[in-house]
């Protein structure tokens, strides 16, 4: 331990130690974790919540590759590894949208899922913690501040992936970076999810039957005739919602409910503005049930039975990395040396949707999870470096995963390689993600 870092910690104590610190456990934390440790390293996650997942869990999104058809191209890893899991354990069923060939995952079972995963590749978890800011030595960073029910702590780490979806500890480092559209600062919004029971799911497909557009291949089940006729019986389009909403059956009377919430003036990066939009969500959604039982058939009934967990948040915060991702990246089939993972060419955003009926793919760069002036800390998730117009596909929770899992494994090679995350050998990253079940080229 170096003088400076011991003078830093003096009035803190070490909670842990290891080799590779990953911090937050969404899609691309787990994935981070899992080629962290598959590659050798250490492994500690790091996650505010009592449980791994992130918007699977947290927002109950069940079904991450939702768009999968059946020629589409999949990055394989730990995605796939996770699904064979939730298959084994009878947690699956075939998701809503037609035609697609997706999973939708029981998220509570997830949860366990995740645990055991973790376990059985030798990651410790650490919850209800969370990461603030990076321990630094320079432009060095060798771990990271925590605030927890144990106080305020360190853990100390060769390497960090930040994988908090916002670039949290990235931008307190002091390396650039960049949030929402470029001139405006505008934001996609964020949608607080919501479950109700005593609902007639036969009368609700039968209306929607009856509707060739909710049946649309890229919009599916896409209810909106509740909303409209709402408007058509004089009351004003709802403030803080889409005005429409889709659904997901979870038992023979309960479905849990999508963009029936809408807030566009959130900001995941302010905890007042996460605050004004719990609220204010919240209060929608009853507003939302109020006009699905006069104006909708099969919600005559119905009832709400809980809000998730959190407000989930669609963007913020992009790294300034060593490549920027375009969407001509993306749509025309982008290739690049320093691969470390695949994805098909799909979009899914605010008027932008763009689904993977054929075996499309394009190949990431490692160069977006390096961000600029600030070493031994990568990025992974929806905060790499891309354009504001490739966040439809870049905030996916399989993409994230890849980023993750790449992330994880490139920290693990550096330290065996004793250089710098951003000089690690990319052929032998690429071997080792391969041999770790990713698609890479």
């Amino acid at each position: 331990m170096t003088k400076q870092i011991t003078e830093a910690i003096r009035q803190t104590d070490v909670l842990m130690e290891c080799d590779v610190l990953v911090v937050g456990g969404g899609p691309a934390g787990i994935g981070a974790a899992i080629g962290a440790a598959k590659a050798g390293a250490k492994t500690i996650i790091l996650e505010r919540y009592g449980f791994l997942g992130g918007n699977i869990t947290v927002c109950s999104v069940e079904p991450p590759s939702w768009y999968r058809q059946e020629k589409t191209t999949m990055p394989g890893g730990a995605a796939k590894e996770i699904e064979d899991r939730m298959i084994a354990l009878n947690a699956v069923k075939p998701v809503a949208f037609r035609p697609s060939t997706g999973l939708s995952y029981d998220t509570e079972i997830y949860k366990v899922m995740a645990d055991d995963y973790m376990a059985d590749n030798g990651v410790t978890p650490l919850y209800h913690c969370m990461g603030v800011t990076p321990y630094m030595e320079g432009n060095v960073v060798r771990g990271v501040i925590t605030e927890s029910k144990s106080g305020r702590c360190a853990i100390l780490a060769k390497r960090v992936v930040d994988s908090t979806g916002d670039a949290d500890l990235i931008a307190r480092s002091g390396a650039p970076t960049l949030k929402g559209d470029p001139v405006t600062g505008r934001l996609q919004g964020g949608t607080l999810k919501f479950f109700l029971n005593n609902v007639d799911i036969d009368k609700i497909e039968e209306v929607m039957d009856r509707d060739p557009e909710s049946r649309h291949p890229y919009t599916h089940k896409l209810l909106y005739e509740p909303f409209k006729a709402a408007e058509e019986a004089g009351e004003p389009p709802l403030r803080y919602s889409a005005n429409t909403m889709f659904y997901t059956c979870i038992e023979p009377d309960e479905i849990n409910i999508n963009l029936a919430t809408y807030d566009k003036e959130i900001d995941g990066t302010d905890v007042l503005s996460l605050t004004r939009s719990e609220i204010r969500l919240r209060k929608e959604a009853l507003e939302v049930l109020r006009r699905l039982r006069l104006y909708g058939e099969g919600f005559e009934n119905a009832k709400l039975r809980n809000f998730v967990t959190s407000v989930g948040i669609r963007e913020t915060r992009r790294i300034v990395g060593g490549y920027t991702l375009t969407t001509k990246d993306i749509y025309e089939r982008g290739r690049f040396e320093d691969t470390i993972g695949i994805f098909p060419v799909y979009a899914d955003g605010e008027g932008v949707k763009e689904i993977p009926f054929t075996d499309a793919y394009f190949q990431v760069p490692y160069r977006i999870l390096v961000p600029q002036g600030v070493e031994n800390l990568l990025a992974a998730g929806r905060c790499i470096s891309g354009e504001r117009s490739a966040v439809p596909t870049t905030r996916q929770m399989d993409f994230c995963m890849v980023t993750g899992q790449a992330a994880g494994a490139a920290c693990a090679l550096s330290i065996r390689q004793d250089v710098a995350v951003r000089d690690v050998d990319i052929p032998k990253l690429q071997k080792e993600l391969v041999r770790q079940g990713l698609r890479v080229f």
